[in-house]
């Protein structure tokens, strides 16, 4: 009985810390993707560059604080993969180039979207 009770709490620390991190998640990715889309790509359709450069700027230490926290329970290559994206869409931001940097950054939205739909708890997820 003293191993089912103690199987039992882990279980229920376990998934109550999956959705304290479920929650965490959630407002930092959308939070990402709303600087994406409200601001960064705003700055590239209208070509103001040196605002798409500081807005990207600010995306990117902004997910390079939260990534530390994301690489213990999301898929690494996804979090890679990511990062990836943010270090191309700097250069065509960079570069000046509006159909490279607008594809790029859509990638990223889809990819922080991807990375918390993986990560909800559905049965799909938990077997």
């Amino acid at each position: 009985m003293k191993a089912l009770i103690i199987s039992a709490a882990s279980m229920v620390i376990i998934i109550a810390s999956w959705g304290i991190f479920v929650n965490y998640a959630d407002s930092n990715l959308h939070e990402l993707t709303g600087m994406i889309e409200d601001d960064i790509l705003v700055s590239v359709y209208s070509e103001d560059w040196e605002k798409a450069v500081t807005q990207i700027e600010s995306l990117t230490e902004k997910w390079h604080k939260q990534k530390k926290v994301y690489t213990f329970f999301f898929n690494t290559s996804a979090v890679m993969e990511t990062d990836y994206s943010i270090a191309k869409a700097k250069n065509y931001i960079k570069s000046n180039s509006v159909p490279l940097a607008s594809g790029e950054l859509s990638c990223i939205k889809e990819q922080l979207g991807f990375l918390h739909l993986n990560e909800l708890i559905t049965l799909d997820n938990i077997f």
